[in-house]
């Protein structure tokens, strides 16, 4: 079967909810992937769920110290053998046919780099968040990523790529939170990204997201600073959309400054 996929997903204490991810996976109606998972030295039952499963086409590595989202993230993308990368939060939940719909898209058009989707926001029982909407389409996708990111990790699938000098392309490890928003910019700006109407993920929300963790709050808006900075450097953009970048950095000095004066 052509089109093997390598899915990536690593794992720091998420055992509450990494069985139902997991299967999300391994109920996929395109069969053909390799699962790498990577547990970033978790002290609860992470590895013991991992290990229930019986299936060969998971592929668990146990780091031996913790290494942090983004280096352990580069740690799998090494270990992946396949063209195509899906990427799997251990929290996140990936409709059965995530994978087929996205390939075809994918696929169908060598200018795309990266595709993703819609999808539902979930708590942490599985219910369905409905006064958190999805407001964004395919028509200002483009534009709105130059500012904000829109899209969840958990959605993407991209084609891997490597430098001129002929390494790998890995996510950025100056970045701890908004990794992945880097990421999807680099892909912005070497390519075309694909929106996929579809539902295809459920996102969870929980108290144990870095979203949700104070923190966390200081670096997040330094870090999208950074990514503003990126868009401004790197990406081509019209009069409009530099205006909202501009307005984007004073909101997030602002919102620094005031956390600040809440410490």
């Amino acid at each position: 079967m052509l089109n093997k996929i390598s899915v990536l997903m690593t794992v720091y204490n998420g055992e509450r909810y990494l069985k139902k991810s997991i299967k999300s996976i391994l109920d996929q109606t395109h069969i053909n992937f390799e699962f790498i998972i990577v547990d970033d030295y978790s002290d609860d039952a992470s590895v013991a769920v991992v290990e229930k499963f019986n299936d060969k086409r998971i592929n668990l590595f146990k780091l031996e110290n913790k290494f942090g989202r983004t280096k352990a993230l580069n740690f799998g993308l090494k270990k992946c053998n396949s063209d195509f990368i899906a990427i799997q939060d251990a929290d996140d939940i990936s409709n059965k046919e995530r994978f087929s719909n996205s390939l075809n898209y994918l696929t169908k058009n060598n200018g795309i780099g990266l595709v993703c989707s819609d999808y539902e926001r979930i708590d942490e029982n599985d219910n369905l968040i409905i006064n958190k909407k999805n407001t964004f389409n395919e028509n200002d996708l483009t534009s709105r990523l130059k500012f904000t990111n829109l899209i969840p990790h958990s959605s993407i699938i991209f084609k891997r790529k490597k430098k001129l000098n002929g390494e790998l392309f890995l996510y950025d490890e100056s970045f701890t939170y908004a990794q992945d928003y880097k990421l999807i910019l680099q892909y912005l700006r070497d390519s075309q990204i694909f929106f996929i109407r579809d539902k295809l993920v459920k996102i969870r929300s929980h108290k144990k997201n870095m979203t949700n963790n104070k923190q966390y709050k200081k670096l997040i808006i330094r870090e999208n600073l950074r990514l503003l900075e990126f868009s401004k450097r790197f990406l081509i953009s019209n009069f409009s959309e530099k205006i909202k970048i501009k307005f984007f950095k004073l909101k997030n000095y602002l919102k620094l400054f005031l956390s600040y004066l809440g410490d």
